[in-house]
Formats: C-alpha cells, sequence, structure tokens
C-alpha cells in the first residue's frame, strides 16, 4: 500500500513539474511578443529574374538548383532537369506573398513557432531554411519558413507533418529581420527533396511499330510488331504452334508517357545495367528507341527497377512530290508536312535532353521489357478428342453412338426424303424405346399380341370377302361394312327360298 501511495505522490510531483515548465515557457513567449506595424508583400522588391539559384535546408536533406547552360538544374541528381512549372510557381509565390501580421518574438522562442534555422533545432524543432542567390553567387534572399499557427498564437508543427502540410497561416522569419510575419499561403513547393523537383517528363513513345528484346539467352530474345498503328501485335518468326498473347504482354501503349520515382547520375549507368535486357523499339513516325532495362533485389525495401535509354528519329526533310496535286492543295499539305516536322524536330531535341540517365521506375513500368519469351506465348490448343463409343455400340459419322446398334430389334428406315429427312420407323419395326445417355444395350421389347386374322372365306350372308387393311394407309383407308348402302346387307328372311 505505501508503495502505491509513494508512486502516485511521484507522479503528481512530475505532472506538476511539467505543467509549471509549460507555463513559464508560455509565459516567456508572451512576454516577448510584441504585435508591429506589417507591410503588404513578405518581400517588397523580389526580383524574380535575377535568382539563379536556390538551396532548401532542412535538418535531413538539403537541394540546391541552379542555372546551367540557360537550363535549371537540381545538382543533387547530377544536374537532372528542373521541373519548370514548380519552379515558376515557387518563384512567382515569393514574389506576389503578402503578410497577414507581423509579431516580434524573442530569439529564445523561435523554437516554439518553428524558425529556428536547421542544425540549431530546439524542443519544438527547426524549420526550412530557404536562400537565393544572384549569378554571382551573391546571397540576395534568406527566410525560415516555421510552423503552422494556431488559435494560441503558436506553432503546430505536429499537426503540420501529421496531415502532410501546413493548413492554415505559417510563420515565416526572413534573416535580418526582427519581425516573424505570419503568411496565409504555406509555400508548398519549397521543399528540400531532390527527387521532388525533377521533371517527371523524359520519355514518350508513340506509334509504336515494332518490339525487339535481346536476352542474355537467345531463347528468351523475342520479336513482335504490327503492320498499322491500330493493328495487334504479332509474333516475328513465330515456330509451329506459337502465337503472342496479348493478355501477357502490354505492347500498343509500351514506355507511352511514362513517369519515374528517382534518378541517378550517367555515371552509375554501367554498374546497375550490367545484366540489363535490352530492347529496341521502333514508331511509325521513324522514331528508334534503344533501352536497357534491369531489375536489382533491394536490401529490405523490394526490388527497383532501373531503365535508361537513347533515341534517334528518321524524319523526312521533304514532302514527296504528289502528282497532279491542285495548287491549293500543295499549299494546305505543305504547311501541315512543315508544323509535323517542326514537332517531330522538337520532340527528338526534348527527349535528347534525358538520354543517359537512369532512371528508377515501378515494376509495371518495365515488366514487358523483362519478360521472357516463353512467358509471352499463347497456351496451345487442345488436340481434338473423339467420344470412345458406347459399350457394346459403335459411334456415327457425327461422333455420337450409333442407337441402331445399340438397341437390338431397332431397324430405321430410310424416309422418303433421303438421307437428310428424319429417319421414320419402318411399319414392321418394334416401336422405340427411350433410352438415356450413356447408352446402354437393352434387351429386345416383347412382341404385342397378335389376334387371329379372320377366316378369307366368303361372307355367307353378303357373298363378300374380307378386305386386309394394308399397313402403310391411313386408318380410315378401311371403312366398316356398315358403311355401304342399306340394300346391300338385307336380313336372311327376305331372301327368296
Amino acid at each position: 500500500m505505501k508503495k502505491i501511495v509513494i508512486l502516485l505522490v511521484l507522479l503528481a510531483a512530475i505532472a506538476g513539474t511539467a505543467y509549471v515548465q509549460s507555463k513559464k515557457r508560455n509565459s516567456r513567449l508572451n512576454r516577448s511578443v510584441t504585435t508591429v506595424k506589417s507591410r503588404e508583400l513578405l518581400f517588397p522588391d523580389f526580383d524574380i529574374n535575377g535568382i539563379k539559384k536556390i538551396r532548401v535546408k532542412e535538418d535531413k536533406a538539403e537541394t540546391t538548383l541552379a542555372v546551367q547552360n540557360d537550363t535549371w538544374v537540381v545538382l543533387e541528381r547530377a544536374g537532372y532537369p528542373v521541373e519548370k512549372e514548380k519552379l515558376q510557381t515557387a518563384l512567382l509565390s515569393l514574389k506576389y506573398e503578402k503578410v497577414k501580421d507581423g509579431r516580434r518574438i524573442g530569439k529564445d522562442s523561435w523554437g516554439k513557432v518553428g524558425v529556428d534555422a536547421p542544425g540549431n533545432a530546439t524542443a519544438s524543432g527547426a524549420g526550412t531554411l530557404v536562400e537565393l542567390f544572384d549569378d554571382k553567387d551573391v546571397l540576395k534572399y534568406s527566410f525560415v519558413l516555421g510552423g503552422q499557427v494556431n488559435s494560441s498564437g503558436g506553432s503546430n508543427n505536429d499537426q503540420m507533418q501529421m496531415f502532410g502540410g501546413p493548413k492554415g497561416p505559417r510563420f515565416v522569419r526572413v534573416q535580418g529581420e526582427e519581425t516573424i510575419w505570419e503568411i496565409n499561403d504555406q509555400l508548398p513547393d519549397l521543399v528540400a527533396k531532390p527527387d521532388a523537383w525533377l521533371s517527371k517528363s523524359f520519355i514518350d513513345v508513340q506509334k509504336l511499330k515494332s518490339v525487339e528484346i535481346t536476352a542474355a539467352k537467345p531463347a528468351d530474345s523475342w520479336k513482335a510488331s504490327r503492320a498499322n498503328e491500330t493493328g495487334d501485335f504479332a509474333l516475328d518468326g513465330a515456330g509451329p504452334g506459337e502465337s503472342l498473347d496479348a493478355g501477357k504482354v502490354s505492347l500498343a501503349t509500351l514506355l507511352s508517357s511514362p513517369t519515374f520515382n528517382d534518378v541517378l547520375g550517367k555515371d552509375k549507368a554501367a554498374a546497375l545495367m550490367k545484366d540489363a535486357v535490352k530492347a529496341k523499339l521502333t514508331t511509325f513516325d521513324g522514331f528508334t528507341y534503344n533501352i536497357q532495362a534491369a531489375k536489382q533485389a533491394g536490401q529490405g525495401e523490394g526490388d527497383k527497377y532501373y531503365v535508361t535509354f537513347t533515341v534517334s528519329a528518321d524524319i523526312p526533310k521533304a514532302r514527296p512530290a504528289v502528282k497532279d496535286e491542285k495548287p491549293e492543295d500543295k499549299k494546305k499539305n505543305d504547311e501541315a508536312f512543315a508544323e509535323e516536322k517542326k514537332r517531330l524536330e522538337e520532340k527528338l531535341a526534348n527527349e535528347k535532353r534525358f538520354e543517359g540517365w537512369v532512371y528508377e521506375v515501378t515494376e509495371y513500368t518495365v515488366s514487358s521489357l523483362l519478360k521472357k519469351k516463353s512467358e509471352i506465348l499463347a497456351a496451345p490448343a487442345p488436340a481434338s478428342q473423339q467420344p470412345p463409343p458406347a459399350a457394346g455400340g459403335s459411334t456415327s459419322p457425327s461422333g455420337l453412338p450409333d442407337i441402331k446398334k445399340m438397341i437390338p430389334g431397332l431397324n430405321m428406315a430410310t424416309p422418303p426424303g433421303g438421307a437428310e429427312a428424319p429417319a421414320v420407323p419402318a411399319a414392321n419395326a418394334t416401336p422405340p424405346l427411350s433410352v438415356t445417355t450413356p447408352a446402354v444395350p437393352m434387351p429386345a421389347a416383347p412382341k404385342p399380341e397378335m389376334k387371329p386374322a379372320p377366316a378369307a372365306d366368303a361372307n355367307p350372308i353378303t357373298g363378300e370377302k374380307p378386305v386386309k387393311p394394308a399397313a402403310d394407309k391411313p386408318a380410315d383407308a378401311a371403312k366398316p361394312a356398315a358403311d355401304k348402302p342399306a340394300d346391300a346387307a338385307k336380313p336372311a328372311a327376305d331372301l327368296p327360298k
């Protein structure tokens, strides 16, 4: 009992100490906060065209963007091109960012609102340092993006991280200024992850004509092509019984507007592509892509897939002459040809910028390239099989059991209409029996009891001979004698003696 009491006392003391310390921190923050006169823009004289380098730094990551050969690139990714739209959005946001409010907060409380510089984090953590330089590498602007402003005036970094970014006003500390500003725009593009700045549009295979796979083993190599842009792909050089299974390999949209997760420098290609599968892709508009794709076993993070490529194109320089082409048609066709030629040349130049790097992609992106020939073939069709004959019988020409030989005594006569007409039982045949499938031999049916035929002598009264009804005539062919005139059958008493 004493131990429980002592434990409760210790817990109460710890809770009380934490509460007192929290009150002290809030008190220091409140004493260090002074409302100041605000201004309209965060950077009133921001020169967007003068920025030539940007560095974004956090505690565990850093990204540097710079202009090289008139192109913005990511230095941490071997000079890979930056996503221009993303960079443009970030710079325009800084130029026109408006200030909501301003406060003067003591340096000892910067960490509480998340505006401490990376590497000098307090208990509440540090913010994101953003530095912008001109063409002479002179620092022009420097600021720290802090946490989200909560209702009590402090920051809410935990909530910001939990939901992927701040949701309300955000604290910003501009270097050289005592005021901590509040802004409504969260500036979400300014992150320190290099892969977040990469241009993800790197290759676009359209109007695919043929795919040729060269694997390490010749037996695993294959080639498929199609005759036109809307046709189906067929296996080239297919052996007996071999055909392409479209459900096992997707070729029509192969590498059509793909994306990637990250990119490695060109110097990594030799090591990562040592055992790569080689592929040659040709298109109907004259492009040729030489692809290498490889799978690397991951170390606790799953397998990784890499691809690299080179591209070339055979673009016609002039439009072939057309006989008897009207002047107005020639002008229109020449303009259309020139426009298409320009589009293809721009496409080639753009894709040339991205060749040589090693791209980390998803498995789906290169799964068709990594398939062996045996993995894309359709299953062979099963051989046709005739059903075995029934016990004690044989089969008919149609492959079904012959019912005439299954039931003894059954005689199917050929109908008058010939072989094409349905069979009709003969007149003296035993009525057919109903059988089930599979058929089994049945004993002959007992013959029906036949009454003795009447005497062949003439009728002693009428003098007429009986007429036997024909078996193949209708029943009404043999009418009773009562149908004759009444005087033909007179009573014996009326006859002369």
